[in-house]
């Protein structure tokens, strides 16, 4: 596995794009620790247990929303033997939704298997505009038209939730894989009421709407016909989850909220 959770929150085959404002939606900023196991795995994956935490940070500053996550995770297999992996990334992304800086790091078994680091900006809303890596070698990669960094992409599949929108779609660019940008594929799907208070208790928030939100990762260069992986989850609209599921070919893992911080706002 090369790559541990995205630090989208989250996310058809047209790519849409919502005409919404980012301050129509209100973000919760916050921080989140979920606990990691196995919900299935193929008998040819060859593994028979998974276990480890994600630490993650939302928060929103004077001029943009920082992310940082930092993923440990150990895999254990048939033969016998272990796997232990870190992944960390860092990210900020400008209010208007429009620069972005990143830089991401993989480590498996105490060595670093991949780093990326860069920035990208676009050049106007839906318009398209450039990412460059620094690391780990100089890269410029080209953003198509319609192209949104990860808060954006949040702020614009809530509004389609809100809006009834039951399949939606958008070309991402996460900074956390050199397989980016991705056309990230939605199903949404509201949650009854009993559900919207099984997510306020576990949050410890006030009863929302909830949706269940599943999203398929296609990178956009290679032109497959099936996702690099998938993520699924109970997601609320001020973007607080409290259940995920990430799917690759063969295993899938479970995270669940463990604990939960509101982040205060910033003092601008």
């Amino acid at each position: 596995m090369r790559k541990a959770i995205s630090p989208l929150a989250g996310f058809f085959v047209a790519v849409c794009l919502v005409p919404w404002p980012a301050s129509a939606i209100d973000l919760l900023a916050h921080r989140a620790g979920y606990t990691m196991s196995l919900a299935n795995a193929s008998a040819a994956s060859g593994i028979t247990a998974a276990k480890g935490v994600m630490n993650y940070r939302f928060a929103k500053g004077c001029d943009g929303w920082t992310v940082e996550n930092r993923t440990l995770l150990r895999i254990g297999y048939e033969e016998g033997g272990q796997v232990d992996t870190v992944w960390t990334f860092a990210s900020w992304e400008s209010l208007d939704g429009l620069v972005f800086r990143f830089r991401a790091r993989f480590d498996e078994q105490g060595r670093t298997v991949e780093k990326i680091s860069g920035y990208a900006r676009l050049d106007d809303k839906g318009a398209g505009g450039k990412a460059i890596l620094s690391d780990p070698e100089e890269i410029q990669i080209e953003l198509p038209a319609g192209t949104v960094f990860p808060t954006e992409h949040i702020v614009a599949l809530v509004a389609a939730a809100e809006k009834g929108s039951t399949v939606f779609a958008k070309i991402v660019f996460d900074g956390a894989s050199l397989d980016n940008p991705y056309l990230v594929n939605a199903i949404l799907k509201p949650l009854p009421v009993e559900e919207q208070e099984e997510v306020a208790k576990a949050t410890s928030l006030q009863p929302t709407p909830v949706w269940w939100t599943r999203l398929a990762f296609f990178p956009l260069r290679s032109r497959l016909e099936t996702p690099e992986f998938e993520l699924a989850g109970r997601y609320r609209p001020d973007g607080v989850a409290d259940r995920i599921f990430q799917q690759f070919d063969d295993f899938t893992l479970e995270l669940r909220l463990s604990e939960i911080e509101i982040l205060p706002s910033p003092d601008c």
